[in-house]
This record gives C-alpha cells, structure tokens and sequence, in this order.
C-alpha cells in the first residue's frame, strides 16, 4: 500500500467534509427553488385567473340581468318613438 503523507490525509477529510456540507446546502437550495417556483405559478394562476372567476360567477349574472333590462328599455323607447312608422 501506498503510505499518504499525514497532511495530504488531513486535506483530504477536509474535503470530504466540505463536499458534504456543500452537497447539504445544495439539496436545500434546490428545494426551496421548487417551492418557490410552485408559489409562483400559484401566484400567477391567482392573479390571471382571479378576474374571470370573479366575471364569470359574480359579475356576469349582474350584467345579463341588466342587459336584459337595458333590452326592454330599449325596445320600449323605439316602439314609443317610432309608433307611426
């Protein structure tokens, strides 16, 4: 076998150990870049999505009615002014 010199032994161990605690630090950042990631599509999803449920289930309803308001009025207003015709 071959004898390693007690220094070269000693940077090794060093090594070791910071590759360790490097590959640690790593695992985390790659974990919390997913996370993040995941939060940001959410976000978006939230912030694109938010103002058409908002039409579609709460607003639309208001408008159909009014729509439908604004229709008879209509129809009203040309049958009164155009009665002749």
């Amino acid at each position: 076998m071959h004898d390693i010199p007690d220094e070269t032994k000693r940077l090794l161990e060093e090594n070791l150990t910071l590759a360790k605690e490097n590959n640690v630090l790593l695992k985390k950042l790659y974990r919390d870049s997913i996370i993040g990631l995941v939060i940001k599509v959410i976000w978006f999803a939230v912030v694109i999505g938010l103002p058409f449920a908002l039409y579609f289930y709460i607003l639309e309803p208001y408008l159909k009615a009014l729509g439908s308001s604004y229709g008879h009025v209509q129809d009203g207003i040309v049958k009164l002014f155009w009665k002749g015709e």
